[in-house]
């Protein structure tokens, strides 16, 4: 049984997938007896609408007891065939995600709906991201500034424990902005952000970051006498999932990581143009042009020292 706004978030998920003959073809791949006007008590001259018929779908799958089982099937039908035609399951990633917060997971893997055994938090793919499949996500790399000159003047075994405290420090931001840490080496790494409101979320967290860095470093627990700087490189786009995520190659990193390292000044984050259209107003208030990047326009803050580059 799903809460009403996860299961009305699945008939959404359906009704924007397939037609009403698909789901009376998908029924049946549960329930050989089932037949879409039967349990919409209609008879076959009357058109049954895409969201009424996936409100059936999902009622019937609840009352014999077969909703994992469906969720499974969706899962499974994506990139395959339905009537003729290869369906593309938009939002169902999205749903998936929803999926955990009710204390259940779709294991691409073993191909089974398993309750949560950890929080959707630890979980890089958000319990939603099929390995090989291409998604739109947003990544920022971040790095500790001038990093070597630190470890030479403490020492690897002191820096070791600055990493350990950063690392703890973003997890817990991106805690809020439901983002996941994808590689971490020590000083830096690249994290992400998917499904609704990605773009924003990720440049919400990259300015929290880079305000509260200050307070990091005022912990009384901070082993070294000066305070570190990070910079942060943003960009959006499709990348192909890897439940490996340190294996994952794409340019959305790789401009991620050359924003970053090139262009985003200490204390600076720089972002391409798509995370910049994406983002409110308020927020696009904050960056100026400074020329080009890698033959494309860049923009920086006036008063936040924050580089943007288009892309």
């Amino acid at each position: 049984m799903l809460d009403p706004s996860l299961n009305n978030l699945l008939i959404e998920t359906i009704a924007a997938n397939f037609k009403s003959k698909e789901m009376d073809e998908i029924g049946r791949m549960l329930n050989k007896k089932f037949n879409l006007y039967d349990v919409a008590e209609k008879t076959s001259v009357v058109t049954i609408g895409a969201r009424s018929a996936a409100t059936v779908l999902v009622d019937h799958m609840v009352s014999i007891n077969k909703l994992h089982d469906f969720i499974k099937l969706l899962a499974e039908l994506d990139n395959n065939q339905i009537q003729g035609r290869t369906l593309q399951m938009e939002g169902y990633d999205y749903f998936l995600q929803q999926f955990t917060h009710s204390g259940y997971f779709y294991d691409f893997t073993k191909r089974k709906v398993l309750p949560l055994k950890t929080e959707s938090k630890e979980m890089p793919n958000w319990g939603a991201l099929k390995d090989g499949k291409s998604y739109p996500i947003t990544i920022i790399s971040v790095d500790i500034v001038s990093n070597s000159e630190l470890v030479n003047k403490y020492g690897a075994k002191v820096m070791k424990k600055v990493y350990t405290s950063l690392w703890g420090f973003l997890k817990h931001s991106l805690e809020h902005t439901d983002g996941r840490i994808w590689t971490w080496a020590g000083d830096g790494g690249i994290l992400a952000f998917a499904f609704k409101d990605q773009i924003e979320r990720a440049v919400k967290f990259a300015v929290e970051v880079q305000r509260t860095i200050t307070l990091f470093n005022m912990n009384k627990n901070y082993p070294i006498s000066e305070p570190i700087e990070l910079r942060l490189g943003i960009n959006s786009g499709k990348l192909v999932y890897h439940n490996d995520t340190g294996q994952i190659i794409s340019e959305v990193i790789n401009l991620a990581a050359h924003l970053e390292k090139h262009k985003t000044i200490p204390g600076g984050i720089s972002i391409t143009e798509k995370v910049f259209t994406s983002i409110n107003p308020k927020l696009q208030s904050i960056f100026k042009g400074i020329g080009n990047f890698e033959g494309v326009p860049c923009f920086q803050s006036d008063r936040l020292d924050l580089v943007v580059c288009q892309d």
